[in-house]
């Protein structure tokens, strides 16, 4: 599929264009906002606005500044559940519980990490507490920097960085759990 071409047919309003973007990219929006959103009904709600905001701003859209459009649908949809779990005060930034680990060492071993299966390992970090696992998804998933998650989060670039740590911390423990040190 050629992107530039699906975007032009877009922004000409030519018939079906939409739609054959929409039937492109739902799934993996839909798997973005799923990672935000426990909700099902609220994730497919995301899709639906992720995608007419960016109809809305196809016109700014630029490939070499923006990356692809698979990846620019993906940071509107991971805004949008961001604002959403903002929104409705879901978002609820911990701090109490793991104290921060100051040996810089992966909590969690490698070896142990990989015999978990990735729809597990999915649901594991579903399981993470909204503000644990809303920080690692746009860390680790989306690739955010701290300083963008706090600026997008309304918290500060610490806080960031120790949701982040406590989250591993969790994963860690909910990986070491189910499937032993490795």
């Amino acid at each position: 599929m050629d992107e530039k071409g699906l975007v032009r047919r877009c922004r000409a309003g030519v018939p079906g264009a939409r739609q054959e973007m929409y039937e492109t990219y739902a799934g993996r929006v839909l798997a973005v906002c799923r990672r935000y959103i426990q909700d099902a009904d609220l994730a497919r709600d995301l899709v639906h606005d992720t995608f007419l905001r960016a109809w809305d701003s196809l016109d700014g859209f630029r490939p070499r500044r923006m990356g692809s459009l698979g990846a620019w649908l993906s940071q509107i949809a991971a805004h949008l559940a961001v604002d959403e779990l903002r929104s409705r005060k879901q978002l609820t930034l911990l701090s109490k519980g793991m104290p921060e680990d100051e040996s810089g060492e992966s909590p969690v071993n490698i070896e142990a990490l990989r015999t978990v299966p990735v729809e597990e390992l999915i649901e594991l970090i579903a399981s993470l507490p909204e503000g644990y696992r809303a920080v690692f998804n746009l860390f680790c998933l989306d690739g955010y920097s701290h300083r963008e998650i706090a600026q997008l989060l309304g918290i500060s670039e610490k806080t960031s960085q120790t949701q982040y740590l406590k989250a591993r911390r969790r994963l860690a423990a909910l990986i070491t759990a189910k499937y032993g040190k490795g």
